[in-house]
């Protein structure tokens, strides 16, 4: 049987098109099996310490979550620091802006199984957050400024809070159909100390982390797999199906 999940709708997509650095909203967006498509397909090189950079993980990289990352109108990668003046990633310059920003030297590369540069990490192709666990965290931490770029979802899906403080949870294992794209909620989203870092408007604060840990077992948000693909547009209805093994 379907629902509309209490009449959910997509009131944000994003998409961080290298691993760490801020993304971009979107107006829709086309998804494949494999995600978003331009999401994460870069990553952040430290040259001096010859790997990834972890700014979760690491004070040597706590600065690159500064930098921005976009796709550009002809499809190729742009970088910048502020948001406002833009480069490639072949740009001596705007790699020097980085580096400098970043406090290392820094480069911008393709994840790509042949030079041996890979993520960190072994993601779902879609991870969704809903605004009533916002709520959530937010009534729990009242001084804190709880903006879903701590989090970075792939999609944020407007529900109306009610007794479930995380109603997200309860879509793993369903299908998920939003706009032309079939989702299967596949598992919790674990959190890390990226949350905690400062971003453009966004200050530190080690309590989001803290609290996500001791209330909810450092899970908030769930990853989706893709079962069909399509376009996925702002304001589309969220129906939940049943169980999909």
């Amino acid at each position: 049987m379907e629902s509309s999940a209490s009449h959910a709708q997509v009131t944000a997509i994003w998409r961080y098109p290298v691993s760490s650095m801020a993304g971009e909203r979107l107006v829709s967006a086309d998804v494949g099996t494999t995600g978003i498509k331009g999401d994460r397909e870069w990553g952040v090189y430290d040259c001096a310490a010859d790997r990834i950079a972890y700014p979760g993980r690491e004070k040597r990289s706590l600065a690159v979550p500064r930098g921005h990352a976009r796709v550009g109108k002809d499809g190729a990668l742009e970088i910048s620091t502020d948001g406002i003046v833009w480069g490639t990633p072949t740009s001596a310059s705007s790699l020097a802006a980085l580096s400098d920003l970043f406090g290392f030297p820094a480069d911008v590369r393709p994840y790509q199984a042949a030079n041996g540069f890979q993520p960190r990490y072994v993601r779902s192709p879609i991870h969704l957050l809903t605004t009533a666990a916002m709520q959530t965290l937010r009534q729990a931490l009242p001084n804190s400024i709880i903006d879903e770029r701590r989090f970075r979802p792939n999609l944020l899906v407007d529900v109306a809070s009610g007794a479930d403080p995380i109603p997200e949870n309860s879509w793993i294992g369903r299908e998920i159909r939003i706009g032309d794209v079939i989702l299967r909620g596949s598992s919790p989203c674990g959190r890390c100390g990226f949350t905690t870092l400062e971003q453009d408007g966004l200050p530190l604060d080690v309590e989001v982390l803290r609290t996500i840990v001791k209330r909810f077992g450092r899970n908030f948000g769930i990853y989706c797999e893709v079962l069909s693909a399509g376009e996925i547009r702002l304001g589309d209805r969220v129906v939940l199906g049943g169980i999909v093994n």
